[in-house]
């Protein structure tokens, strides 16, 4: 309709092709179109090529179909491939698709392909949302009204074999990291706080005269009472650690997480940065260098704040 306006004004064809962004074939068939049939034989030319296969009810009928899941079509597992959409439009829709090709209904319906995070089939939902509802406001108020701190605790460990992420290669030839294949490990154990987060580095597994001592290092550099949050791991619960939390006369309490939610303790998503953004294809000379590498990593994200409020947001566990 600009074209229309610009040509009713005497503009030529050349001139209103460059103004308005279109070749100057196209003008030449509006003009023709301006001349027999006037504005309103340029209102609009009509959809071209084919038909879409598939009615907008049709489409809303597939997306309530993947919205159950893959398991309404009797598979025992919740990934939906091509091939299973392609299954699910032809029993929903009587339409045959190709599984190449139904990416393009997913798209159109707002989907896309992802990484599935996973999830224990023991979890109890239910006693996850309680605890997060009720539990969790109540341990909040705790340390303001008796002086003390929150800290959440969690373990983990890296190996001398990287942590393949991706990189760049020439097509059609898969690029080889190399590194030695063993079994020595580094475990890490870590606390996080509202502003900031402290951890050592053990040679080997983490059992409870590591945590003691994890927990004694914690003692030092936290004044006051601390309130510890950490999952039920066996060591957690060991006689050993609750003998020296009893000792402690009251500085430590203990709170313990439900089964199988790992969302739920911040220290989760420190591992997660530490292993992916830190050292990703990180491929040690030998376990020394690991170590140093390991602790430089740790370091660098201590001295970035905003990264432990980034930790809280993700686990939906605001303090304040």
């Amino acid at each position: 309709m600009q074209a229309a306006r610009l040509l009713e004004k005497g503009y030529s064809q050349s001139e209103v092709a460059r103004r308005v962004g279109a070749h100057r074939q196209s003008v030449s068939q509006w003009a023709a179109e301006l001349r027999e049939k006037g504005r309103a034989g340029l209102k609009k030319a009509g959809r071209a090529g084919r038909k879409p296969r598939l009615s907008p009810p049709q489409l809303r009928k597939i997306e309530r179909g993947l919205k159950q899941g893959p398991e309404a079509l009797g598979y025992g597992s919740s990934l939906w491939t091509s091939a299973r959409v392609a299954q699910l439009i032809e029993r929903e829709c009587g339409v045959e698709y190709h599984p190449g090709h139904v990416w393009r209904i997913l798209r159109q319906l707002g989907w896309s392909c992802q990484r599935p995070a996973g999830r224990a089939l023991e979890r109890d939902e239910a006693k996850i949302q309680r605890w997060k509802q009720q539990r969790w406001p109540e341990l909040k108020k705790r340390p303001k009204t008796k002086a003390g701190r929150i800290v959440f605790i969690d373990e983990s460990g890296l190996s001398e074999r990287p942590h393949r992420c991706r990189t760049w290669a020439p097509r059609g030839q898969t690029p080889v990291l190399q590194y030695h294949f063993n079994w020595k490990t580094l475990s890490a154990i870590a606390g996080v706080t509202w502003w900031n987060f402290y951890f050592r580095l053990f040679p080997g597994a983490i059992r409870s005269p590591q945590i003691i001592e994890f927990l004694a290092h914690l003692s030092r550099h936290l004044p006051g009472k601390l309130l510890i949050i950490w999952d039920g791991l066996p060591g957690h619960r060991s006689r050993k650690v609750w003998e020296y939390v009893q000792q402690q006369r009251g500085r430590l309490w203990l709170e313990y997480l439900p089964g199988y939610a790992p969302e739920l303790n911040l220290v989760e998503y420190l591992w997660s940065h530490w292993k992916q953004p830190e050292l990703p294809n990180f491929c040690p000379q030998d376990f020394g260098q690991l170590s140093v590498q390991a602790r430089r990593a740790l370091q660098r994200m201590r001295r970035r704040p905003t990264l432990v409020c980034a930790f809280w947001e993700q686990a939906e566990l605001f303090p304040l």
